[in-house]
């Protein structure tokens, strides 16, 4: 990374913490309500601008080509189904807890098993086809041993003594 990049960096995030700093102050000055009600309202709203603006200096290193997404859903050049279906599996289940926390006000909801259940199936998934290609590629360079060669296994000739 040259100066010029990491200065813009810095600037971003100095700008990222005044405005949380900003958006808190304003909070805690304008609301009407006792101080716990403003110094929640404060914290919330002010974290929420920070996420917001970490999330646009993202989008903006994705919009001028600094972060490479043509391997998430991707693997050799080919689509990938089971990373495909854990993404959208895990952003649909984050999108909806959002929803129930914003719902809900500040207390976080209790996750169904089966919400869990079906977030580790798309995760095995996964696991299993990237352990079925790593071993499709051991397959092909002859590492599994599958390739002929002389073994020394329990199988004989049917001439051995017996006693």
């Amino acid at each position: 990374m040259n100066e010029k990049n990491g200065t813009g960096y810095v600037v971003a995030q100095v700008v990222m913490i005044v405005a949380f700093l900003v958006t808190a102050f304003v909070i805690a000055v304008f609301v009407q309500g006792d101080a716990k009600t403003k110094l929640t309202m404060s914290i919330g709203y002010g974290l929420l601008v920070l996420t917001f603006l970490f999330g646009m200096v993202i989008l903006v290193d994705i919009i001028r080509g600094k972060i490479d997404l043509s391997g998430l859903l991707s693997e050799d050049g080919k689509a990938s189904m089971s990373r495909f279906q854990l993404l959208i599996f895990t952003f649909v289940i984050a999108l909806s807890l959002f929803l129930m926390v914003a719902e809900n006000g500040t207390k976080f909801p209790d996750i169904p098993a089966n919400v869990l259940t079906l977030l580790g199936i798309s995760a095995s998934t996964y696991a299993v086809s990237k352990g079925i290609q790593a071993g499709g590629k051991d397959d092909k360079n002859g590492k599994n041993g599958k390739n002929g060669g002389g073994g020394s296994g329990t199988g004989g000739s049917g001439n051995a003594p017996t006693t």
